[in-house]
């Protein structure tokens, strides 16, 4: 076995690593900060009656509050 096409190899597979790590690790921490790690409580709360209300089409009796309309839609 030549040393110098094993050597070419090694150097081929860590230049090739690299670059996909490089390509992969924005799209990791933009995973961060997009919401895996947010409370969907807190992200129910910035949104209208209205627009809670249309997530839950298809429940009877819908609440006017907001409160218990976000309760609603967590339980789901």
């Amino acid at each position: 076995m030549n040393v110098t096409t094993t050597a070419d190899s090694v150097m081929m597979f860590c230049m090739v690593d690299s670059i996909v790590i490089f390509d992969v690790l924005p799209n990791l921490l933009s995973m961060l900060k997009k919401g895996i790690f947010i409370d969907q409580k807190s992200i129910l709360m910035l949104k209208t009656n209205r627009e809670l209300r249309t997530t839950l089409l298809d429940v009877e009796k819908i609440s006017k509050l907001n409160k218990q309309l976000i309760n609603l839609i967590l339980e789901k």
